[in-house]
């Protein structure tokens, strides 16, 4: 398993953690062979200029990567970038609205099969929201003020890890009495990542960059 969960991507600590993600592939893909590691992008709502697909591409240019497949779930949803975007090496969920995001991705049917990508050997990068999609559900959306406008009534996501994850949330709101108090009801595993920090997954190994914060239920 290579997973990696970031708040903010172009924060010191994120460079680091998909930098683990990418060095993993280099050791573990034999089929590579020393080549330019390929990663797709899986926009988490419609992007028409592709602001930040181009802002990603030049990500991990910088990181010795090549993202060059584009997936879009609403209106211009192509078959053909789906498959593309399986035949990569790694797959980079985009931050943006969470709910709006698992809806979408629900809608195309799309959670089994990025689960079997990462069965198969894949690598899974995740922003933000992208982020808070690897993980069993994504309830704590709500925590960095993401609001359910969709109506999504199903917040069961990809299942990837046993714990929860919440993005941006400062050492200042950690220390708020009725943010401490909305931490407390959940009832599973929760890791609190502020913009300049970040997780990476690498088979049974979590490794934490800068310091996250655990909250356990």
């Amino acid at each position: 398993m290579k997973l990696a969960f970031l708040s903010d991507p172009n924060s010191e600590n994120a460079h680091k953690a998909i930098k683990s993600i990418l060095n993993e592939i280099i050791t573990t893909d034999a089929e590579n062979n020393g080549g330019t590691i390929k990663i797709g992008y899986i926009a988490s709502q419609p992007d028409p200029t592709r602001e930040y697909y181009q802002q990603t591409q030049l990500l991990y240019k910088r990181l010795g990567a090549d993202l060059s497949v584009y997936l879009e779930l609403e209106s211009g949803f192509l078959q053909s970038s789906l498959m593309a975007l399986l035949e990569c090496d790694a797959i980079h969920l985009s931050g943006g609205d969470t709910f709006r995001f698992l809806a979408a991705l629900k809608q195309k049917g799309l959670l089994p099969l990025l689960r079997q990508f990462v069965v198969n050997g894949g690598a899974v990068i995740g922003v933000s929201a992208g982020a808070m999609i690897m993980t069993p559900n994504i309830s704590s959306a709500v925590l960095c003020g993401d609001s359910n406008h969709c109506d999504l009534t199903d917040l069961t996501a990809l299942n990837l890890v046993d714990f929860l994850f919440a993005p941006h949330i400062s050492a200042q709101l950690l220390q708020k009495g009725d943010f401490k108090q909305q931490v407390s009801s959940f009832s599973q595993q929760l890791c609190l990542c502020a913009d300049n920090e970040a997780l990476a997954v690498i088979d049974n190994r979590v490794l934490s960059y800068g310091q996250p914060h655990w909250a356990i239920a």
